[in-house]
């Protein structure tokens, strides 16, 4: 009896550490400081021109009993807010750059471009905003025009991921 609890005790031992050297505990961040536990989110519905969005992470699911809104706490100050408008975003590739796809980008720059944030802080501590790249003349030298008239380093470019 005690060889079986010895034997199930080191089976169970070894099956747990597989998983804990295997899983990781936290969501990786890219190079934005952004992780899959993170959304932007906004109250409204973006149609034309720029709007800012807020860096969220989900509390509620959306269902149908919640009229198909989530609830999310914020980054910035933990606010929480119920909204339809939540967006699962990636850094943009170059080669998918063109006029009118939408991107999101922090709002930070040292000079007149938008560039991406270089530390948590910057990108937990400014705005986001969301808008349609309009021009790409300029890619060649490291950034595109978005609508706005902003000029915003493709580095510094998400793209929303589809559902």
């Amino acid at each position: 009896m005690k060889f079986k609890l010895l034997i199930a005790t080191i089976l169970i031992s070894v099956f747990s550490l597989t998983l804990i050297s295997t899983t990781p505990l936290f969501a990786e961040d890219d190079d934005h400081f952004i992780n899959s536990d993170h959304y932007f989110i906004t109250k409204e519905k973006f149609t034309q021109g720029w709007i800012y969005v807020t860096l969220a992470t989900l509390k509620t699911e959306a269902t149908a009993q919640t009229k198909n809104e989530a609830e999310f706490i914020t980054v910035r100050d933990g606010e929480e807010i119920w909204t339809k408008f939540y967006y699962k975003t990636r850094i943009a590739e170059k080669t998918e750059i063109k006029r009118g796809l939408e991107v999101i980008m922090c709002e930070v720059s040292d000079d007149e471009i938008y560039r991406a944030p270089q530390d948590k802080d910057e990108a937990f501590q400014n705005n986001w905003f969301m808008a349609k790249v309009t021009d790409v003349s300029d890619v060649f030298k490291g950034y595109v025009t978005v609508s706005g008239g902003y000029k915003v380093k493709v580095d510094n470019l998400r793209v929303i991921v589809k559902k």
